[in-house]
């Protein structure tokens, strides 16, 4: 009678264990790629997830903070920092290749995302008893989406080449990286139809997740989530070239164009401006649930 009555309450608390333990903050760490007009995939105009290179995987890392608002629905804040990468001598895809272009970028993101959980959270009981059944843990899986804004910067290499096509090493500027968004590689702030993009876009963020608790307050997950967003210059790429000659700075111009295999002229196609970028973060993540004091702890 003794097991049954601890049996009935432990159940009764398990049920509540979810508004005990609504908040939590997460930590996490992995990697970041990124799908847009550099690098990328062997065909002829992949976009997306088509467009997903390993090659161009970088590190990223991530701090959140979590709310339940039921035992299946959740709202989650957090701060994303990872770096980007595309560079177009990874892939085979000839025109793409012969481009010659590369970028680096790093991505700072804060996004509001709703967690719906496909399998709920259970914990297992803090007792044991031959007697008693117990209970073991279920992981977390959900899906999730929202709402984010991101700050990026793509920078390049300045390695230009002599008349004979060798590094021009003697440049005093060989080797330095520079911000491509203040050059206008594409007209931007030249020709009067194209404007200058903003480094603050919008994303919109979606994936899955699973986390498993160890503890009652500590657990270790992983979190799969792609943001398509709303620029297509993260790489400094999108629509045709321009006439060289608009520049006046020699390293404004080698960014337009740099050496390439093929020859290409004003309004000739240098980047797709019908999809727009995209990148994607993968972490492995620490779980750390707060303990709510206005309910009392069971003592079993």
């Amino acid at each position: 009678m003794i097991f049954l009555t601890f049996a009935t309450i432990s159940v009764v608390a398990q049920t509540g264990d979810w508004r005990r333990y609504r908040h939590e903050f997460v930590f996490g760490a992995g990697t970041a790629a990124f799908m847009g007009d550099l690098g990328g995939g062997k065909g002829v105009g992949t976009h997306f997830v088509k467009d997903f290179d390993i090659q161009a995987n970088r590190w990223a890392f991530m701090a959140g903070y979590g709310y339940k608002l039921t035992d299946r629905f959740a709202l989650r804040t957090a701060v994303y920092y990872g770096r980007v990468f595309g560079n177009d001598e990874f892939t085979p895809e000839p025109a793409r290749n012969g481009r010659n272009l590369n970028f680096r970028s790093p991505i700072i993101e804060l996004s509001e995302v709703v967690e719906f959980s496909i399998i709920r959270e259970k914990f297992g009981y803090r007792y044991n008893s031959k007697h008693a059944r117990k209970m073991k843990s279920t992981p977390n899986l959900y899906i999730f989406a929202g709402v984010g804004g991101f700050y990026f910067n793509p920078r390049a290499q300045y390695l230009p080449v002599d008349a004979n096509g060798n590094p021009d090493e003697s440049n005093p500027n060989y080797g330095k990286w520079y911000s491509l968004q203040p050059f206008g590689t594409e007209g931007q702030g030249y020709v009067s139809t194209r404007k200058k993009y903003s480094r603050i876009q919008m994303s919109i963020p979606f994936g899955v997740g699973i986390n498993c608790m160890v503890t009652k307050s500590w657990g270790i997950g992983a979190d799969f989530g792609f943001r398509y967003t709303l620029t297509d210059y993260i790489d400094d790429v999108s629509s045709t070239y321009v006439s060289p000659d608009i520049f006046e700075d020699e390293v404004a111009s080698y960014f337009s164009n740099p050496a390439s295999k093929y020859q290409v002229g004003p309004g000739e196609q240098r980047g797709d401006s019908k999809w727009n970028d995209a990148y994607m973060f993968l972490t492995i993540k620490v779980t750390y649930k707060l303990f709510s004091n206005s309910r009392g702890r069971s003592k079993f």
